[in-house]
């Protein structure tokens, strides 16, 4: 596919997509809008009660603050799941990671409570995220900087001189500079100096648009199915040239317009405005910038390809064009239909009950109006009509003859409509399950009503809230989780270092797996938190009866664990950080063996006399030892004796049988004697 043919096809989808949103949605968003705001119907008459009832506005802001605070509260909406034991630590620092950019890097709060705000009353709040590396330039002045401090400065990457002052140094006389300058040495200076920093923004950028400024094709279903996708806003021109666009190219699209003026929503939205207000001409140095993600079959293989189209201008010339591997939008819609994109909102289901109870309102007042002040008759030509005008209490009407002036008295009907506002109201509440009763409101539901009865009440509007926040869990805040996560493992090419836990830790998520999946946790209401934490405190207490009855090592439970469940306890109560309170520990943290217990002086005492029996007895097993040695010894010298005597006299009566007389002493053979002495020690 050429230039010319894909500018031809992104043109037809953007085309196509807008005219789409421009005709057929945004007409009822503005409409939801004026609704909102309270803005005459059109069908007021003068004279007559003009009053608008508030219950669209009423109905959005009783579910905002719970939306909120469940999402913004101290548990994580949202968690990575690891695949396995090993990515226990990975997952957990991914949660951080992605947290810290929501709510750090950008202003979650803010951002969010506008898209809660568009789903509950536009039919559906949209989020865009992308990896903003744009520059971002600032400008700083520095005073009396030395030459060293001056080329460390300008040594900085990105780092510009504008304007460089060479002053005198202070503190130095006239009479030194002469004598420095009559030596040829330089005099010393210091400087003024005005600099340009340039640096890389280098961050996940989220943020939420005007409902009217996203566009999709009419036949998606979801962001999924869709064949184009896109965003549309009126770029300043320096916005374009930081992203990197060529400004001479960028000045050959400007347009006047700041704004999407030639919508409905635009002027339901700023509804007290004649115009868009006096700007000056650099804002109005304005270019009509699309973004579009769309499938196109680039390469000619019969397949379509995900692409991401950048346009300017109202002719859409194409300024970039790359693959994309996903479509980086969300969609938050609280009260979504199967096979449409867009659903119902809080808007759609009150904006009937807001125009037929203003009427009654109007009708009501009116009733009392006239019963107050009732119309008058006269007779023409018979009385003074300024005395008849004259509204002053206790005024004179001048008349000509008795009963020339009656009033026409009607009777307080708007009491007979009492009981139809209560049936809008009940209507309303059985629509979006906002009850007064829920909300604490009622005196006559909670008075005198049982504590199940009060929690059954809050417990069934409280479903409508849940099922409100797990959809915008499910399809809004997962899907962009996953996104951002994808981005930050792209995209972020060296370790950060930020602040969790009042600790600096660093993140790296190039060794992360982007394909983690989320779970999300979502809980309403006081009754939730009291039972969960009613559970929890169950948990705790069979905690510490395992621990009392089989030791601190036991198979079963641990201080991990019990440390564990005493964060989720502050977590539920609203404190984000548990470490104020407990030492974080490994969840299979295993205590170190107990030391002995240190003894009493009565005990040492005691055990010295111990050790002093013991060592006594030891020596006196010793010597018994020796004694015994000693006979032993003294025992087998006798015995050996007493063998060589025996041995010496069975020799010498064997030399006698012989018949060898001789002298025992000189003539026996001693070598024969030794062998006889140790075969009779042996035996």
């Amino acid at each position: 596919m050429d230039e010319g043919e894909l500018e031809s096809t992104v043109r037809q989808y953007i085309t196509d997509a807008i005219q789409y949103i421009d005709d057929d949605i945004s007409p009822i968003r503005a409409e939801s809008t004026r609704y909102y705001k309270g803005d005459p119907f059109g069908n007021e008459v003068d004279g007559r009660s003009q009053v608008v009832s508030r219950d669209v506005r009423d109905s959005v802001q009783a579910v905002l603050p719970s939306m909120m605070r469940v999402f913004f509260g101290s548990e994580k909406t949202v968690e990575f799941v690891p695949r396995n034991a090993n990515d226990v630590a990975m997952a957990e620092q991914a949660t951080d990671y992605i947290n810290y950019i929501l709510q750090q890097d950008n202003d979650a709060v803010g951002i969010f409570y506008s898209v809660f705000k568009d789903a509950l009353m536009n039919k559906g709040g949209f989020l865009k995220w992308w990896w903003d590396d744009s520059l971002e330039v600032h400008t700083h002045n520095f005073e009396g900087l030395d030459e060293g401090a001056l080329a460390l400065i300008l040594q900085e990457d990105g780092v510009e001189a504008i304007s460089v002052e060479a002053i005198p140094a202070p503190g130095v006389s006239e009479e030194q500079l002469m004598q420095m300058e009559a030596q040829g040495m330089p005099a010393p200076q210091v400087y003024n100096v005005e600099i340009k920093r340039s640096k890389k923004r280098d961050r996940v950028k989220i943020e939420t648009m005007p409902p009217e400024e996203f566009f999709v094709d009419a036949a998606a279903t979801s962001l999924d199915d869709a064949m184009v996708v896109g965003h549309r806003t009126m770029a300043t021109v320096s916005s374009l040239v930081a992203l990197g666009y060529d400004r001479d190219m960028l000045e050959d699209h400007l347009t006047d317009e700041v704004a999407f003026t030639n919508t409905d929503e635009y002027w339901a939205r700023y509804s007290d405005r004649s115009d868009i207000g006096p700007l000056s001409a650099y804002e109005r140095r304005r270019v009509l910038y699309v973004e579009a993600w769309c499938y196109i079959d680039y390469d000619g293989d019969g397949i379509a390809e995900l692409r991401r189209v950048c346009t300017v201008g109202d002719n859409y010339k194409v300024v970039n064009n790359e693959p994309a591997s996903s479509i980086p939008f969300a969609m938050f819609a609280c009260d979504p239909e199967p096979h449409v994109f867009f659903g119902s909102d809080l808007a759609d289901l009150t904006k009937d009950i807001q125009r037929i109870k203003s009427a009654v309102l109007r009708g009501m007042l009116d009733s009392l109006s006239f019963a107050l002040y009732p119309r008058t008759s006269v007779v023409e030509g018979m009385v003074d009509i300024d005395d008849v005008l004259n509204p002053e209490v206790g005024s004179i009407i001048r008349m000509r003859q008795p009963g020339m002036v009656q009033q026409l008295d009607v009777p307080f009907l708007g009491k007979d409509a009492f009981p139809m506002v209560s049936y809008l109201d009940d209507m309303k509440e059985s629509r979006t399950g906002q009850t007064a009763a829920s909300q604490g409101l009622d005196p006559d539901v909670l008075q005198s009503t049982t504590r199940a009865a009060v929690t059954a009440t809050i417990r069934g509007a409280e479903q409508h809230l849940e099922m409100m926040a797990r959809l915008f869990a499910e399809t809004g805040f997962k899907r962009m989780f996953k996104g951002i996560l994808k981005l930050v493992i792209e995209h972020q090419d060296r370790e950060r270092i930020i602040r969790l836990r009042d600790e600096w830790v660093p993140i790296d998520p190039r060794v992360w797996d982007s394909t983690m999946d989320c779970s999300v946790n979502v809980g309403l209401g006081s009754g939730m938190t009291d039972e969960r934490l009613a559970v929890l405190n169950q948990v705790m207490m069979r905690q510490q009866e395992a621990m009392e009855k089989l030791g601190p090592n036991n198979p079963l439970v641990g201080l991990g664990n019990i440390r564990h469940t005493l964060a989720k306890m502050l977590e539920i109560s609203g404190y984000k950080d548990s470490n104020q309170f407990f030492k974080p520990i490994p969840i299979d943290y295993e205590p170190p063996p107990p030391e002995p217990p240190k003894p009493s002086p009565e005990e040492l005492l005691a055990q010295a006399q111990m050790a002093d029996i013991q060592a006594r007895t030891a020596i006196d097993q010793q010597k018994l030892q020796l004694d015994a040695m000693k006979s032993e010894a003294l025992d087998e010298r006798e015995s050996a004796r007493i063998a060589g005597d025996i041995a010496i006299r069975e020799f010498q009566a064997e030399a006698k049988v012989a018949g060898q007389q001789a002298d025992f002493e000189n003539d026996v053979d001693l070598e024969v004697l030794k062998a006889r002495l140790r075969e009779a020690y042996d035996k």
